[in-house]
């Protein structure tokens, strides 16, 4: 079953999925918070009104006539109910409930310890009230009484016209509150509309950008954060200019090494078929199946040399044996050798080792190698093939009784399709695999006769990656 694509999300969407909720919440908790510290500072304000009204009245007890009496403090309640715009009760009553003056009818206070003041909000006359509550002792006994008694005196207003004011107070907070989160939320879509448009032009850099440009982007206007995934993006352009470099060589070279093989084979096959002689037509046919042979190993060195190229752009190659692919190679070529009556000298390490290499590369690097050393060995020579271990690096080597290279051929080691007795695209193909696995070619004349040819490549793990400039 084919499995659901997955749904595409912008960046704005994105991050109005997680900045939206986040302003909603905030400001649900300022508007929250608003509204619980606005009721406190107005009861505070409140309650501070009606301490003062609770101690007015304390002062104004009178005890003169031998009961309880209060002179009422008339100009401040004219003046609290000014202020409140509200109702305004009062109650003086006995510790013991006997003598009550006032609003008879309030609701009763909590228990209230001597000297203490109480505030609580109530229900009185179908109208919510805030109320409060002074518990003191009377300078002198009631009633001929053995000691002072106390009295709790109740002062309430009205909530109604705080309830309104709050609800003015709120309602202003609200609306400040929804204005500064659109202006704040209106701000943040601006900034970060203005963040994405360097993206933006990045895009429309891309849309104008001819297909056959592998130019390096530039990072320079760009925003930090954006930077590292054009680094990541420059360095895969790298990657396929190297490869287009890589894929147009090998066409100039298939079409360089090709064309004249192909014109001579034509030739021959006109000449064929021309010819009445039987002799002449076998004779021909025979020198095209050495132009065939010729051709055929021609484009495998050539294949293999692309693949090289390739690997040396990137690519990772695997834990080898570099003692089994050496003898592989000389078991391949045993045949090519006997039938020059060659001897295969070869020579391994005793310790097993494994090192991080492209099998199929190196095999066909040892196995041009050896071709050659085949090819311009004289008949009964030996061919010297070795294995030598060093700190971070091994060596292929081999060696035989031919006549060597010259000078300038040694100086031009690994040039493609330079003539120099039949090396050429052989010790290219060479040099590439080196390369792609961070080591080199080393090639020189034996003292008498024969070319001794080193290949050696690292043994870390690495990359296997070399500049473009060096493909």
């Amino acid at each position: 079953m084919k499995p659901m694509p997955r749904t595409r999300v912008s960046l704005r969407a994105t991050v109005a999925l997680w900045m939206v909720p986040t302003v909603l919440l905030f400001f649900g908790s300022s508007w929250w918070l608003t509204q619980v510290n606005v009721s406190q500072l107005a009861d505070s304000a409140y309650d501070r009104t009606l301490d003062g009204a609770l101690r007015a009245i304390e002062a104004n007890i009178s005890l003169q006539s031998g009961g309880l009496g209060v002179d009422l403090p008339y100009a401040l309640f004219a003046s609290l109910r000014t202020t409140s715009k509200g109702t305004v009760y009062f109650r003086v009553t006995s510790a013991d409930g006997l003598v009550q003056i006032g609003d008879a009818a309030l609701p009763q206070p909590p228990d209230l310890k001597p000297n203490e003041t109480h505030f609580f909000d109530a229900e009185y006359l179908d109208q919510r009230v805030r109320i409060g509550a002074l518990r003191t002792t009377l300078p002198a006994p009631l009633y001929g009484a053995g000691q002072a008694q106390d009295v709790i005196i109740e002062v309430a207003e009205t909530a109604a016209p705080r309830e309104a004011s709050l609800e003015l107070i709120a309602n202003a907070a609200f609306w400040r509150d929804v204005v500064v989160t659109g202006l704040g939320l209106g701000l943040m879509i601006l900034g970060f509309g203005a963040a994405l448009r360097p993206l933006e032009r990045l895009r429309q850099r891309f849309d104008r950008r001819d297909p056959s440009d592998l130019s390096l982007l530039d990072e320079d206007q760009l925003p930090v954060e954006v930077r590292p995934l054009v680094q990541s993006f420059n360095a895969l352009l790298l990657r396929h200019a190297a490869l287009a470099g890589a894929q147009r060589r090998f066409l100039d070279d298939a079409s360089h090494q090709l064309r004249t093989p192909i014109s001579v084979l034509r030739m021959q096959l006109d000449h064929a078929l021309q010819t009445a002689d039987p002799a002449d037509r076998e004779e021909t046919l025979r020198a095209m199946r050495g132009v065939i042979e010729r051709s055929a190993r021609t484009t495998a060195q050539m294949l293999a040399l692309a693949r090289a190229d390739a690997t040396a752009i990137g690519q990772a190659g695997d834990q080898v044996d570099p003692a089994r692919i050496l003898s592989e190679v000389a078991r391949l070529h045993l045949q090519g050798a006997r039938r020059k009556r060659l001897v295969l000298d070869l020579d391994l390490p005793e310790t097993p080792l494994t090192v991080p290499a492209h099998e199929t590369l190196i095999y066909e690097a040892l196995s041009n190698l050896l071709d050659n050393a085949i090819r311009h060995s004289p008949m009964g020579g030996t061919i010297q093939l070795s294995l030598t271990v060093q700190d971070g690096s091994i060596r292929f080597g081999i060696t035989d009784e031919g006549p060597g290279m010259s000078a300038e051929g040694l100086a031009r080691l690994g040039e493609r399709f330079r003539s120099d007795g039949g090396h050429g695209l052989g010790l290219a193909l060479v040099q590439s695999v080196a390369r792609a696995h961070g080591g080199r070619v080393i090639a020189q004349n034996r003292d008498g006769a024969g070319l001794d040819v080193q290949l050696e490549i690292s043994r870390a793990n690495a990359d296997f990656t070399v500049p473009v400039t060096d493909l």
